[in-house]
């Protein structure tokens, strides 16, 4: 059963989860771990609140909170570490794996701030992307580069002129592949259109939705059940082994936020299957003894007064 030093079991335990990398961030996250000092909150580890959550014996403080992290930019090791330092608090970082994050924010900190406990880098998918879901064509690619916050979107030609089709979550969805000839007659067309110049051209999308158009009903096609659990299963265990193998010290990656906050019951499977014991939300709520722990909610913070702020937030505290 769940020791504790005085906690109240009807009330909730309660997850913040922040994205360090938004404009002002730091403005408004100094003042909340402030106010959860002064109020007596405790950070407790992931570990804790997994074994809280299957009522199995755990110490855990009377005034327990959960502080994470999502998207592991380099802001965690700038801005997060030494205040965590400086307030006596612990936390974890929910960190995608591909190159374009791994080029942003590295992981050699990753190694840093896990040997001291003072955060800890968990599994947030490889690549964090969106994919093709349908065959209905949305727009075309026009050459205009991401930004740095945008997710990656898994089968997209990087090809003048290439279709963009409706899109989904990559984790939980079955993936559309397009019929590579329809790809190639676009890419074409605008080439011989001048190329970017195409794109200044009054009416230059009609004329790409007439090409697309004649294929309607025969734009390409689903992939397998089996190639959408291949995929899937592989997003995960490179994410997972990319992780342990940058902390080192015989880390294991147990825990995963859903990228998106999109989860399913295959998703779930395929987590248990690669050993993780919990998975987070972004669903808003507390947690309870009994809560399954694949289905953790959390309260995203993306500004200083969300859900009213913390005084609301820990109102029955």
């Amino acid at each position: 059963m769940v020791e504790t030093k005085s906690l109240n079991l009807s009330r909730p335990i309660y997850i913040l989860a922040y994205h360090p990398w938004l404009d002002g961030f730091e403005k408004y996250f100094v003042p909340h771990l402030s106010w959860l000092r002064e109020n007596g909150f405790e950070t407790i580890s992931l570990e804790s609140l997994i074994q809280y959550l299957r009522g199995e014996e755990v110490s855990i403080p009377e005034r327990p909170v959960v502080i994470t992290f999502d998207d592991g930019t380099i802001e965690n090791y700038t801005v997060v570490y030494p205040l965590f330092k400086e307030y006596g608090f612990v936390g974890t970082v929910f960190a995608p794996t591909a190159n374009k994050f791994i080029k942003m924010s590295g992981t050699d900190w990753w190694k840093d701030v896990e040997s001291q406990g003072i955060l800890k880098t968990e599994g947030h998918s490889h690549t964090h992307a969106l994919t093709f879901v349908n065959d209905h064509v949305e727009d075309f690619y026009t050459g205009e580069k991401q930004n740095l916050g945008a997710p990656i979107i898994k089968g997209l030609e990087e090809r003048y002129g290439a279709p963009i089709f409706g899109l989904g979550y990559e984790l939980v969805s079955r993936r559309f592949i397009p019929r590579m000839d329809l790809i190639e007659i676009c890419v074409d067309y605008v080439r011989e259109q001048g190329g970017i110049t195409f794109f200044e051209k009054e009416g230059w999308k009609e004329d790409l939705f007439a090409l697309v158009s004649k294929y309607k009903g025969n734009r390409g096609r689903y992939e397998t059940e089996e190639e959408k659990g291949e995929r899937i299963g592989n997003e995960l265990e490179l994410s997972k082994t990319i992780i342990e193998k940058a902390v080192g010290n015989g880390k294991r990656v147990r825990f995963f936020a859903y990228p998106f906050g999109a989860h399913d019951s295959d998703l779930v499977q395929y987590l248990k299957k690669l050993g993780y014991v919990g998975a987070f939300t972004t669903d808003a709520g507390g947690n309870h003894v009994g809560d399954d722990p694949f289905l953790i909610k959390r309260m995203v913070i993306l500004e200083e007064n969300s859900f009213g702020g913390l005084p609301r937030i820990f109102r029955e505290y």
